[in-house]
């Protein structure tokens, strides 16, 4: 299904401010989802629509919910969502740590109690574009945990993603890495699901802990698990990201003594720096730029699909989609009875 990117945006801000949402939140949350499907993440994109809708309805998302300043010490700030939208929420928080890296050259922060934040790529190009690194933790409460660990044959984590970014030097596309620490994220198995499609090899197991290539094992009664990526090594990582971001940030982890509402919540750890208060510029370019010549040189295994650095793929779709994306078939009919339920103009195919 191929739409245009101004009616994306437009029908996005239309469903949020249908549900209370103001209008400067509405855009923020409608510029990332549509931002997400450009770059080719669906997953991250508009067809989360729906499931935002209901974490309203049931009251798990305050629509005009906005970060609060908590912690103040220059170059360490903290911040608490107040469960706001996490794509607005996160903006918020990812330019004031920007402002300290200007006047500090570093900065540490932590947020805890954010709605979904969405694509953590999406933060960690602002900081590219503004010349600085991140390093971003993110773990996931107030859900049922959906990542086995690592030997385990039920779920005890959630897909935990980290995020590194930085720029390049000679015009080139930031860096840029966003995974989970699961084989694959669960709105990726959801859009896997709801197209008929499967799961790779290796990235689920059933309740009974056998391996399954079919997403819809994730979303079964009993439901089985994401196991994570790399075996031992993704997990190690996932642990790190639930520590950093859950303890730090005061928000807490996925340990069942804590709530389950089932409604996605994110806390954050990130370090954000200025990556020119120790290098000479000149030989960091250039140190750059021969590194990324004999990465790239690399001769491919497939000669139509040569070596890439991370954050190639997403500005090589971003340049194809300048004036319109596409969204899975899958969202034609939820979008239609959202359109109708609240009374909007529909989001219609070019």
């Amino acid at each position: 299904m191929e739409v245009a990117i101004d009616d994306a945006r437009r029908f996005a801000a239309d469903v949020l401010m249908k549900l209370s949402v103001p209008a400067d939140i509405a855009a923020d949350v409608a510029d990332h989802l549509v931002e997400s499907d450009r770059v080719g993440y669906s997953s991250h994109g508009l067809s989360i629509l729906p499931n935002y809708k209901r974490g309203v309805e049931a009251g798990f998302v305050t629509p005009d919910g906005r970060p609060e300043r908590v912690v103040d010490r220059g170059s360490l700030i903290g911040y608490n969502g107040h469960h706001g939208f996490g794509q607005h929420v996160g903006k918020v928080v990812i330019d004031d740590a920007i402002a300290r890296v200007h006047e500090h050259g570093q900065c540490i922060v932590t947020l805890r109690h954010s709605h979904h934040l969405g694509r953590m790529g999406q933060y960690g190009e602002m900081v590219a574009q503004q010349g600085y690194v991140l390093l971003a933790f993110s773990n996931v409460v107030n859900r049922p945990p959906v990542v086995a660990p690592y030997g385990g044959r039920e779920a005890r984590l959630t897909t935990n993603p980290l995020c590194f970014a930085g720029p390049l030097p000679g015009g080139r596309p930031p860096f840029v890495v966003d995974i989970a620490t699961s084989a694959i994220a669960v709105n990726k198995a959801r859009v896997l699901a709801e197209n008929g499609r499967p799961a790779p090899p290796g990235s689920l197991i059933d309740a009974d802990g056998n391996p399954s290539t079919d997403p819809n094992v994730l979303f079964a009664d009993p439901p089985g698990a994401l196991l994570p990526f790399g075996a031992h090594k993704g997990y190690a990582l996932g642990l790190v990201a639930e520590l950093l971001a859950g303890v730090l940030s005061g928000g807490g982890t996925i340990h069942p003594d804590n709530p389950r509402n089932g409604i996605a919540t994110n806390n954050l750890f990130a370090l954000v720096l200025d990556p020119q208060v120790d290098f000479n510029q000149t030989w960091r370019s250039q140190e750059v730029e021969s590194f990324l010549d004999y990465l790239l040189g690399c001769p491919p295994q497939h000669p139509d699909e040569p070596v890439q650095y991370p954050g190639q793929y997403e500005a090589a779709n971003r340049a194809r989609h300048t004036v319109t994306i596409d969204l899975p078939d899958s969202v034609k009919k939820p979008f239609g009875e959202l359109a109708a339920e609240l009374g909007i103009a529909p989001l219609d195919a070019v």
